[in-house]
Protein backbone atom coordinates (compact mmCIF):
# COMPACT_ATOMS: atom_id res chain seq x y z
CA UNK A 1 0.00 0.00 0.00
CA UNK A 2 1.77 3.17 -1.13
CA UNK A 3 1.91 5.97 0.92
CA UNK A 4 3.29 9.25 -0.44
CA UNK A 5 5.29 11.27 2.40
CA UNK A 6 6.76 13.63 0.50
CA UNK A 7 9.00 14.52 -2.08
CA UNK A 8 12.73 16.36 -1.99
CA UNK A 9 14.65 17.81 -4.97
CA UNK A 10 15.89 16.41 -7.54
CA UNK A 11 19.03 14.33 -7.01
CA UNK A 12 20.97 16.84 -9.94
CA UNK A 13 20.72 19.36 -6.64
CA UNK A 14 23.01 19.61 -4.07
CA UNK A 15 22.54 19.53 -0.44
CA UNK A 16 19.96 18.29 1.69
CA UNK A 17 16.22 19.18 1.52
CA UNK A 18 13.86 19.24 4.41
CA UNK A 19 11.04 17.16 3.03
CA UNK A 20 7.06 18.68 3.27
CA UNK A 21 4.03 16.78 3.69
CA UNK A 22 1.62 18.22 0.81
CA UNK A 23 -1.18 16.13 1.08
CA UNK A 24 -2.92 14.49 4.39
CA UNK A 25 -1.25 13.54 7.34
CA UNK A 26 3.02 13.33 7.81
CA UNK A 27 3.02 9.98 6.11
CA UNK A 28 0.58 11.37 3.28
CA UNK A 29 -2.04 8.84 4.18
CA UNK A 30 -5.79 10.67 3.96
CA UNK A 31 -7.24 12.21 6.73
CA UNK A 32 -11.18 12.52 7.24
CA UNK A 33 -11.92 14.83 4.55
CA UNK A 34 -8.81 14.41 2.45
CA UNK A 35 -9.03 13.14 -1.05
CA UNK A 36 -5.07 13.20 -1.58
CA UNK A 37 -5.73 13.96 -5.12
CA UNK A 38 -5.79 17.67 -5.34
CA UNK A 39 -2.85 19.66 -7.16
CA UNK A 40 -2.12 22.50 -5.00
CA UNK A 41 -0.17 24.55 -6.99
CA UNK A 42 -3.74 25.04 -9.45
CA UNK A 43 -5.94 27.47 -8.90
CA UNK A 44 -9.14 25.76 -7.04
CA UNK A 45 -10.99 26.38 -10.89
CA UNK A 46 -8.44 24.81 -12.77
CA UNK A 47 -9.02 20.93 -14.18
CA UNK A 48 -6.81 18.56 -11.90
CA UNK A 49 -4.30 17.29 -14.95
CA UNK A 50 -4.58 13.17 -14.16
CA UNK A 51 -1.40 11.86 -12.16
CA UNK A 52 -1.67 8.60 -14.40
CA UNK A 53 -2.60 8.94 -18.24
CA UNK A 54 -4.13 6.08 -19.66
CA UNK A 55 -2.47 6.09 -22.85
CA UNK A 56 -3.99 2.80 -24.55
CA UNK A 57 -7.44 1.56 -24.12
CA UNK A 58 -10.46 2.05 -22.00
CA UNK A 59 -10.13 0.18 -18.75
CA UNK A 60 -12.73 -0.64 -15.97
CA UNK A 61 -11.88 1.84 -12.84
CA UNK A 62 -13.17 3.04 -9.81
CA UNK A 63 -15.69 5.50 -11.66
CA UNK A 64 -17.76 7.94 -8.55
CA UNK A 65 -20.44 5.80 -8.26
CA UNK A 66 -18.53 2.79 -7.00
CA UNK A 67 -15.91 5.24 -4.89
CA UNK A 68 -18.98 6.53 -3.08
CA UNK A 69 -20.40 2.60 -2.02
CA UNK A 70 -16.96 1.24 -1.44
CA UNK A 71 -16.02 4.39 0.81
CA UNK A 72 -19.23 4.40 2.65
CA UNK A 73 -18.61 3.79 6.30
CA UNK A 74 -20.62 0.06 6.67
CA UNK A 75 -19.14 -1.47 3.80
CA UNK A 76 -15.02 -0.33 4.90
CA UNK A 77 -16.67 -2.02 8.25
CA UNK A 78 -17.98 -4.94 6.36
CA UNK A 79 -15.22 -5.27 3.69
CA UNK A 80 -11.79 -4.35 5.34
CA UNK A 81 -9.17 -6.62 6.62
CA UNK A 82 -6.38 -5.68 8.66
CA UNK A 83 -3.23 -4.73 6.19
CA UNK A 84 -0.69 -7.08 6.53
CA UNK A 85 3.00 -6.02 8.07
CA UNK A 86 6.93 -6.09 6.82
CA UNK A 87 7.97 -9.62 8.24
CA UNK A 88 4.78 -11.41 7.24
CA UNK A 89 5.38 -14.21 4.49
CA UNK A 90 2.79 -13.05 1.69
CA UNK A 91 4.67 -9.49 1.64
CA UNK A 92 8.49 -11.25 0.82
CA UNK A 93 7.48 -13.75 -1.72
CA UNK A 94 6.09 -13.10 -5.79
CA UNK A 95 2.58 -13.32 -6.16
CA UNK A 96 0.90 -15.28 -8.66
CA UNK A 97 -1.40 -14.91 -12.03
CA UNK A 98 -4.92 -14.30 -10.79
CA UNK A 99 -7.13 -17.14 -12.46
CA UNK A 100 -10.31 -15.56 -11.57
CA UNK A 101 -13.93 -14.90 -12.86
CA UNK A 102 -14.29 -11.22 -12.60
CA UNK A 103 -17.38 -11.21 -10.10
CA UNK A 104 -15.03 -12.77 -7.82
CA UNK A 105 -12.08 -10.48 -9.57
CA UNK A 106 -14.66 -7.09 -8.28
CA UNK A 107 -15.13 -8.72 -4.59
CA UNK A 108 -11.23 -8.92 -4.60
CA UNK A 109 -11.05 -5.30 -5.48
CA UNK A 110 -13.67 -4.41 -3.06
CA UNK A 111 -11.69 -5.76 -0.41
CA UNK A 112 -8.65 -4.32 -1.33
CA UNK A 113 -10.42 -0.90 -1.89
CA UNK A 114 -11.98 -0.82 1.35
CA UNK A 115 -9.02 -2.23 3.29
CA UNK A 116 -7.11 0.74 1.72
CA UNK A 117 -9.26 3.28 2.60
CA UNK A 118 -10.01 1.96 5.90
CA UNK A 119 -6.16 2.66 6.39
CA UNK A 120 -6.30 5.87 4.52
CA UNK A 121 -3.80 4.94 1.85
CA UNK A 122 -3.72 5.63 -1.72
CA UNK A 123 -2.78 2.82 -3.25
CA UNK A 124 -3.13 -1.36 -2.54
CA UNK A 125 -1.22 -4.68 -3.47
CA UNK A 126 -3.52 -8.02 -2.82
CA UNK A 127 -0.64 -9.62 -1.01
CA UNK A 128 -0.88 -6.18 1.38
CA UNK A 129 -4.59 -7.81 2.04
CA UNK A 130 -3.05 -11.42 2.50
CA UNK A 131 -3.93 -12.36 -0.96
CA UNK A 132 -1.07 -13.38 -2.99
CA UNK A 133 -2.12 -12.15 -6.33
CA UNK A 134 -0.53 -10.00 -8.94
CA UNK A 135 -3.33 -7.41 -8.63
CA UNK A 136 -2.57 -3.56 -7.54
CA UNK A 137 -5.43 -0.58 -7.02
CA UNK A 138 -3.98 2.77 -7.81
CA UNK A 139 -5.97 5.41 -6.45
CA UNK A 140 -4.55 9.03 -6.74
CA UNK A 141 -6.70 10.34 -9.28
CA UNK A 142 -10.99 10.86 -9.41
CA UNK A 143 -10.95 7.51 -10.81
CA UNK A 144 -9.10 4.90 -9.01
CA UNK A 145 -6.87 2.27 -11.43
CA UNK A 146 -7.54 -1.73 -10.81
CA UNK A 147 -4.72 -3.09 -12.56
CA UNK A 148 -4.25 -7.20 -13.02
CA UNK A 149 -1.10 -8.49 -14.04
CA UNK A 150 0.84 -5.15 -14.27
CA UNK A 151 3.82 -4.83 -15.99
CA UNK A 152 6.58 -2.09 -16.18
CA UNK A 153 7.02 -1.83 -20.21
CA UNK A 154 9.62 1.31 -18.86
CA UNK A 155 10.95 4.24 -17.44
CA UNK A 156 12.89 6.87 -18.22
CA UNK A 157 16.23 7.28 -17.34
CA UNK A 158 16.28 10.61 -14.93
CA UNK A 159 15.45 9.91 -11.26
CA UNK A 160 14.53 11.85 -8.77
CA UNK A 161 14.97 11.15 -5.14
CA UNK A 162 12.09 10.80 -2.99
CA UNK A 163 10.47 10.19 0.71
CA UNK A 164 8.17 6.93 0.37
CA UNK A 165 6.42 5.12 3.14
CA UNK A 166 4.06 1.96 3.10
CA UNK A 167 1.47 1.04 5.63
CA UNK A 168 2.73 -2.04 5.35
CA UNK A 169 5.72 -0.23 7.31
CA UNK A 170 3.85 1.64 9.61
CA UNK A 171 5.26 4.42 11.87
CA UNK A 172 8.07 4.77 9.08
CA UNK A 173 9.71 6.40 5.99
CA UNK A 174 12.43 6.55 4.05
CA UNK A 175 14.33 8.40 1.00
CA UNK A 176 15.14 6.67 -2.03
CA UNK A 177 15.59 7.19 -5.83
CA UNK A 178 12.27 6.67 -8.32
CA UNK A 179 12.47 7.17 -12.37
CA UNK A 180 10.25 10.66 -13.21
CA UNK A 181 8.19 8.81 -15.52
CA UNK A 182 7.03 5.24 -16.22
CA UNK A 183 4.53 3.06 -18.27
CA UNK A 184 2.85 0.53 -17.21
CA UNK A 185 1.05 -2.54 -18.74
CA UNK A 186 -1.99 -4.54 -17.28
CA UNK A 187 -5.50 -6.01 -17.82
CA UNK A 188 -8.80 -5.04 -16.57
CA UNK A 189 -11.34 -6.60 -14.71
CA UNK A 190 -12.58 -7.37 -18.05
CA UNK A 191 -9.86 -9.20 -19.19
CA UNK A 192 -8.79 -5.97 -21.43
CA UNK A 193 -5.62 -4.66 -22.26
CA UNK A 194 -4.63 -1.14 -21.46
CA UNK A 195 -1.64 0.84 -21.00
CA UNK A 196 -1.36 4.25 -18.54
CA UNK A 197 1.41 6.37 -18.11
CA UNK A 198 2.83 7.88 -14.92
CA UNK A 199 5.32 11.14 -14.08
CA UNK A 200 7.06 12.03 -10.48
CA UNK A 201 3.99 11.04 -8.05
CA UNK A 202 2.08 8.88 -10.06
CA UNK A 203 4.96 7.29 -11.70
CA UNK A 204 6.09 6.41 -7.80
CA UNK A 205 3.11 4.96 -7.10
CA UNK A 206 2.99 2.39 -10.36
CA UNK A 207 6.42 1.41 -9.13
CA UNK A 208 5.45 0.89 -5.14
CA UNK A 209 2.76 -0.92 -6.00
CA UNK A 210 4.00 -3.34 -8.89
CA UNK A 211 6.99 -3.89 -6.51
CA UNK A 212 5.27 -5.18 -3.94
CA UNK A 213 4.24 -7.73 -6.41
CA UNK A 214 7.32 -8.70 -6.65
CA UNK A 215 7.78 -9.34 -3.08
CA UNK A 216 9.61 -6.27 -2.91
CA UNK A 217 9.12 -3.54 -0.33
CA UNK A 218 10.25 -0.01 -0.83
CA UNK A 219 12.53 -0.36 2.27
CA UNK A 220 14.52 -2.56 0.35
CA UNK A 221 15.33 -0.40 -2.17
CA UNK A 222 16.94 2.13 0.37
CA UNK A 223 20.55 2.57 0.21
CA UNK A 224 20.93 1.94 3.88
CA UNK A 225 18.11 0.69 6.55
CA UNK A 226 19.96 3.69 8.24
CA UNK A 227 18.04 6.36 5.71
CA UNK A 228 14.86 4.82 7.69
CA UNK A 229 12.93 7.68 9.82
CA UNK A 230 10.01 6.93 12.06
CA UNK A 231 7.04 9.32 12.02
CA UNK A 232 3.59 10.15 14.47
CA UNK A 233 0.62 8.15 12.99
CA UNK A 234 -3.11 8.23 14.17
CA UNK A 235 -2.62 4.62 15.79
CA UNK A 236 0.27 2.74 17.61
CA UNK A 237 3.24 2.62 15.36
CA UNK A 238 3.65 -1.80 14.78
CA UNK A 239 6.08 -2.03 17.80
CA UNK A 240 8.24 -4.41 16.27
CA UNK A 241 8.23 -3.19 12.83
CA UNK A 242 11.77 -1.03 13.66
CA UNK A 243 13.65 -3.98 14.80
CA UNK A 244 12.39 -6.41 11.79
CA UNK A 245 13.63 -3.68 9.39
CA UNK A 246 17.26 -3.53 10.96
CA UNK A 247 17.46 -7.24 11.01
Amino acid sequence: MFSHAARAPRRATTGAARPHSPVGGVDGRRRPGDTARVNESLPEDEPQPPRLRIAKGSPWRIDPGRRAKWSAPAFVAAHAVEVRQIGDPVLHAPAKKPRMHKGDLEVLAQRMFASMVAARGIGVAAPQIGVPLRVAIMDVDEAGIVAIEPKIEWVSDEVEETSEGCLSVRGMYGMLERPVMARLVAFDINGKKFVVEGEDFGAQCMLHETDHLSGVLYVDRLRSRDDLHSVEVDEPADAGAEERLRS
